[in-house]
């Protein structure tokens, strides 16, 4: 085969990708729009479910960065490497910080 008819079997092999991800995107589209129907007629509030998501998935972010930053810490302590780390004050944190906390740490329970 010749560089011209695999560049178009190549070609030809991103777009049908393309548009079978686009198709299962559209797909769990209408899936999050039943869900957030379902929801509704459950009687919660579609927005504070949103939010709860929210909050979990910013949670799994922040164990995965404070994971990292106790590998870094370990690293730069087995290889003598100095570090200029110091960590936020608790007592700096503000109102709507806590709440959030205190929110987050309720559902993680759940």
């Amino acid at each position: 085969m010749d560089s011209h008819g695999q560049t178009t079997d190549k070609l030809k092999s991103y777009v049908e990708r393309l548009e079978r991800l686009l198709d299962e995107a559209d797909a769990l589209k209408d899936s999050i729009k039943d869900l957030r129907g379902e929801i509704k007629n459950d009687g919660f509030n579609v927005k504070a479910v949103e939010r709860i998501v929210g909050f979990r998935r910013n949670k799994d972010a922040a164990d995965k960065e404070a994971e990292f930053i106790n590998d870094v810490i370990l690293y730069a302590q087995v290889t003598g490497t100095p570090l200029d780390v110091t960590a936020p004050d608790p007592n700096e944190l503000t109102e709507a910080d806590r709440k959030a906390e205190t929110a987050v740490a309720e559902i993680a329970e759940v």
